[in-house]
């Protein structure tokens, strides 16, 4: 049998199988070379988004720091001014000084509460019997603060005029609680209680009210003052 046929069958088909070997791996190098082109492409991406980022992470950074330098200028504009000594005064916007006289109300108020408590439930046993003139004191104590919002008012809202016209309404109301016949106890009520919640002091303080918005309004229209007339109290 002659040799030769088989040797080119042979050979034919190692070429063939050599082409189609050859062809796959160069249909796999241009695999390889696309995936690492398309890997490239992909890092560049991610580098110029994490630019972006950074970019935008320094500017955020930066808002934050100008928001906290901010935020530390208002705190510190809104931290209260300490005085050169230790005294505190009250100052309305014309530059009136009642300090003194407020401070004389507030110890008139806490009186005003002490003399109130005995006569509550709680303090007489639930049960005891209620004072002989338990409802007359109690109405004419607390007559006697029921006009301070006007004051508070006045001095909240810095006027001068509802601060006098408040004192004014005050002194009135304790002139007459000693004056009073009407019978309706207002006059003995603060004659039982001369001692426990006088009223000059009260009076006094704002009658000196009074006297230093006087004293002020006659100053800025350059004409003497006048105070005003001193009352009587129990």
């Amino acid at each position: 049998m002659d040799p030769v046929p088989y040797a080119i069958a042979l050979t034919s088909a190692w070429a063939v199988a050599a082409t189609i070997l050859a062809v796959r791996h160069r249909q796999g190098r241009h695999r390889e070379r696309q995936g690492h082109a398309d890997a490239q492409v992909l890092v560049q991406r991610q580098r110029a988004a994490l630019s972006r980022l950074k970019a935008h992470a320094a500017t955020v950074a930066a808002e934050l720091e100008a928001l906290q330098q901010r935020h530390e200028q208002l705190l510190r504009a809104a931290e209260p001014t300490q005085p050169d000594d230790t005294s505190v005064s009250m100052l309305v916007p014309a530059g009136l000084d009642i300090s003194a006289e407020v401070c004389t109300l507030f110890e008139h108020v806490a009186r005003v509460a002490r003399a109130i408590r005995p006569y509550s439930a709680f303090n007489r046993g639930h049960l005891g019997p209620e004072p002989r003139n338990g409802r007359y004191d109690l109405h004419w104590l607390s007559d006697c603060l029921h006009s301070f919002d006007q004051l508070g008012n006045a001095l909240s809202r810095g006027s001068i005029d509802a601060l006098a016209a408040a004192c004014r309404e005050l002194l009135t109301m304790y002139e007459l609680y000693p004056a009073d016949g009407s019978g309706y106890d207002s006059r003995a009520a603060f004659q039982r209680l001369r001692e426990s919640v006088p009223l000059a002091p009260p009076g006094e303080a704002l009658r000196s009210i009074l006297g230093k918005i006087a004293t002020l309004q006659a100053a800025q229209a350059g004409e003497p003052d006048e105070a005003p007339a001193a009352l009587q109290f129990v």
